[in-house]
Order: C-alpha cells, then structure tokens, then sequence
C-alpha cells in the first residue's frame, strides 16, 4: 500500500504539504492528499479502511526524516529557534489583574483573582483529613482554540495535568500569607493552540500575579523541548520550543519552568523507552537559553516587577493579632459584636484560633 501511495504522492509532495508554518494550510493539504488517495483506491476497500493510519504514518516518516537527517523543520525554524513571541498585560480591565501571552500559533489569555484568606479551596482526603489550597491554578481548552466544534465539558486529564503544572510552576515564587494574605486564583484560557500552552500559561500567569500586584519573588517562564532519535544512541536531534505536530510525530516533550536562578517545575513525556545523558543535559541547557530569551527580551519590557499597589477592585485586607483570650469579646455573645461591625463597615472579618485578625473590604480607607 504504501508503495502504490507513493507513485501517487511522492515524497516531495508530502513534504510540500506537511512543511508549511500554517497549521491551517497543513491540514488542507493533508485533506487534499487524503481525497487524492481515495479517489485512487476506490475499488481496494481493504485500503480505503486504513487509509487515514497510512497518511498519518506517511507524514510521520517525513517529518522525522527531515528533522534528523537535514534539521529542517516543519515551519522552517532552525532547531534551537523559538516562535515569534509577544505578551501584553491589562488588556481586561476590570479584572483584578490579567495578562496574554503568544507564542506563535498558541496563545493564553490569564485572568487573576484574588481574595480573603477565609475563601481558599479546601479539598477532602481520604483519610478524612481536609487540606486547603490558597493558589489555585485553572486552565481551559475550549474547541475553538484548535478549530473545531464540540461540545462543552469540564476538565479532562489533559486540562488538569496542565493547570497542576503551570500551579506548580509558580508556587515556588509566591508570597508567604504574612507577607501576602490574599487567597488567589489564576485561570489560563486557551485562545488559540499549536503546542506547548502549559508552557504559554505559566508565562501569562506570572505577569498576571504581578499585573495584579501580588510580590512574587522572580519571574518565571516555561519553553518545551522535543526530541527526534535515529538507529544509535548518538543520533538524535533536539528540537526547542516545539509545535503540536512535532509533538505528535516526535519522540519527547520536555517541559521546563523557571527563574534565572533555577528550575521550579519539569514535566516529561516520552515515547521511547528511556533517555540518555547527553540528551538530558543538552535539552536542560536549551530550556534555559530559551527561558532567559522569554524572561528578559519578552516578559521583563512589558512588566518587569509586581505592582505596588492592588487594582482598586480587589480586596484590601488589614491584617492583625489580638490576644486570643479576647477572641470572644471580639465576637461577643452570639456574634453580635462583630455582625455589628460588619453591618456597620461592610467589610468581611475573618479569625483564627491564634488571634490572627484578618479585615477586608473593598474601600482602604475604612
């Protein structure tokens, strides 16, 4: 079958349609190759029945073959060349704090929240136990974001893993609640994708938190990796920053998030069934070019540094500590004297066991 395929579509007819940076494009000239084939094979149902695996497979073999012998890429980059990259913040304004940021075909919009400490999400254990979360990270990939039409759901695996990756990504650099006792809540939406939106998602959650004044202690950024293996162990080809074919048809994705000091989170997936040394240190090392690349000529013109100030929609909380014998003289009996002082201020007041006093409301200067 597929040496009948390739007197009707040669190799260098599928490399035509497949290297293209368009994805759209690439996809149309998948389509025109598929319907090609089909016509040709009209009266062979054996191979009509397979015939999408086999230009799937046919692509494969192409892509690879390129990539390892000649380091072309699909959309013409060298294989350590990011996408054109831009970001912006602030371009919601009502918001608390938000941020885009673009990557080629990929692009995030992030929407941060923030509120009192009494509002972090808690989550139950097995064990009975209940543990809370005061940052929590949110990504979504609606339909449109690759261009098709289904049906909305909740988050998948997929959604999920993303979301606990970007989280985790930043978790390192947040304020402690002393510093900053603010529960915060970030949600990536997935514009438009071609590859790697966790690693967009971390990126526009950074500038998101620190576009909504909240003092992270470094900037962080994230930028994939992939790899293509050939027969030895010395023949492969790492490819920075990848899109969603060479995801697809390639042998690793290597996700990494950091600072310009160090790593805060790696995610890894693989197809093969191991990895070498070479490999991993080389892909550490072009991770971090990369990093520093979207860290300082990208993110850093646009904001540089957490805002010193609060947008003035979101919550101002005052925080401090009584004795806690005097809790209850606080609360007074049946809570009259704290409902009074609510109803009387508006604010929201929250206390712990340890005297810790948090007041918040929306006006500062009450």
């Amino acid at each position: 079958m597929f040496a009948a395929m390739k007197e009707i579509v040669t190799p260098e007819d599928m490399e035509n349609a497949v290297f293209t940076d368009e994805k759209q494009k690439r996809e149309e000239n998948i389509r025109e190759i598929t319907d090609k084939l089909a016509e040709a094979f009209a009266d062979k149902e054996e191979w009509l029945a397979v015939l999408g695996e086999a230009v799937y497979q046919y692509q494969k073999k192409t892509v690879r073959k390129m990539i390892l012998k000649d380091h072309k890429r699909p959309d013409g980059r060298a294989i350590n060349q990011i996408r054109p990259l831009a970001a912006e913040v602030d371009l919601i304004p009502r918001v608390h704090g938000s941020a885009m940021f673009t990557r080629g075909q990929t692009q995030i919009c992030d929407v941060v929240t923030l509120a009192p400490l009494s509002e972090v999400q808690k989550i139950d254990g097995l064990d009975a136990n209940i543990t809370t979360k005061r940052y929590i990270h949110q990504y979504n990939f609606p339909a449109y974001s690759v261009g098709e039409t289904k049906v909305s759901r909740g988050p998948g695996r997929r959604e999920i893993g993303h979301g606990a990756l970007a989280e985790k990504a930043l978790v390192a650099v947040l304020p402690s609640e002393e510093e900053f006792p603010y529960a915060i809540r970030a949600v990536s939406e997935t514009f438009e994708s071609n590859g790697s939106t966790s690693m967009a998602s971390t990126c526009a959650s950074c500038m998101s938190l620190m576009a909504a004044g909240v003092p992270i202690k470094k900037m962080v950024a994230g930028i994939s990796c992939g790899l293509v293996t050939g027969d030895s162990d010395d023949d492969f080809v790492l490819l920075t920053d990848i899109q969603g074919l060479e995801d697809f048809f390639g042998d690793m994705d290597f996700k990494v998030t950091g600072t310009t000091d160090g790593i805060t989170a790696i995610q890894m997936d693989i197809k093969i069934h191991g990895l070498t040394r070479p490999i991993i240190e080389e892909a550490i090392t072009r991770t971090r070019e990369a990093r520093m690349h979207i860290l300082e000529d990208v993110m850093k013109p646009v904001i540089s540094e957490p805002r010193k100030h609060l947008s003035p929609y979101a919550p101002k909380i005052k925080q401090i500590s009584i004795d806690p014998q005097k809790i209850g003289d606080v609360v007074g009996k049946q809570g009259k004297v704290i409902n009074k002082i609510i109803e009387e201020t508006g604010v929201k007041i929250d206390i712990t066991d340890d005297g810790s006093v948090s007041v918040c409301g929306t006006d500062e200067t009450m």
